[in-house]
């Protein structure tokens, strides 16, 4: 009985969100070209050395080099420059650049430590265009990852409150059909947007259009991610997760007094 009491009311506010996402994409926005992260990697978190990564765009390196056409700016002489051969080397891999608009832009860098810890860092901003960020989601299944669970943590920040992140476990198989090893590991995101940041994809869905519909704006929005390893039945990575972005937090943030985070 109490839930036909409360559905007229759920039923209002997902017709006033269906109207503001309408709305959203037919007025007339000035497009933002401010956004709420710096799009550049520290080379150092404390005991973590970055290595950004660098992508060729020739079929003939990502489609039979053994590296994939991925590289290490660290272990290159020329870091715009494919060693294999000789072509411009990119931030986004040739199946992203394909993907998305091309005013997308990204960074990515892989962080170890001396207790031979390793963890995958990405920040992705969009463009002009919506599509330019999606659910992460997505990119991880077409991958052939499995996502076998997923839930928030909250990451305590000096002088403000905690920011709230996404964790994904993911799965995936590899190897032969006579020997497969399942591989473990975690996604770990959130989104970030000129004034506001959320865990959650329709969250920022909402936002996205209540700045277009009510301050005639489109910022730029973009998505941290941290990924690692995990160890299956075991929850101290989210320990380590939170560590990792307590550290990595303070260098990408752009300073915003009016900062909100969303559920």
């Amino acid at each position: 009985m109490e839930k036909n009491i409360f559905k007229p009311y759920l039923t209002l506010v997902a017709l006033l969100i269906l109207t503001s996402l309408a709305l959203a994409f037919t007025v007339d926005v000035e497009l933002s070209d401010q956004a709420g992260v710096v799009l550049e990697l520290p080379d150092k978190l404390d005991d973590w050395v970055g290595n950004e990564l660098r992508f060729c765009h020739n079929p003939g390196c990502y489609e039979t080099n053994s590296t994939g056409g991925q590289y290490y700016i660290r272990n290159l002489e020329l870091p715009d420059i494919c060693p294999d051969c000789g072509e411009d080397l990119y931030k986004m891999s040739w199946a992203e650049y394909d993907a998305l608009p091309h005013d997308t832009l990204f960074v990515k860098s892989a962080y170890t430590n001396e207790n031979g810890g390793r963890v995958f860092v990405s920040i992705v901003l969009s463009g002009a265009e919506r599509s330019s960020i999606h659910r992460p989601q997505r990119c991880l299944v077409g991958q052939g990852q499995t996502i076998s669970g997923d839930h928030v943590i909250e990451v305590p920040l000096a002088g403000r409150k905690p920011v709230r992140v996404m964790v994904l476990e993911t799965e995936q198989l590899a190897g032969t059909a006579e020997k497969r090893h399942k591989y473990t590991s975690y996604y770990a995101y959130w989104f970030v947007g000129q004034d506001r940041e959320t865990p959650s994809h329709l969250a920022r869905m909402f936002w996205l259009g209540w700045d277009r519909v009510f301050r005639s704006v489109a910022h730029k929005w973009a998505y941290i991610a941290v990924s690692g390893i995990r160890e299956e039945g075991n929850d101290e990575y989210d320990a380590e997760i939170a560590d990792f972005v307590e550290k990595l937090y303070p260098h990408l943030l752009v300073e915003n007094d009016n900062l909100r985070g969303t559920p």
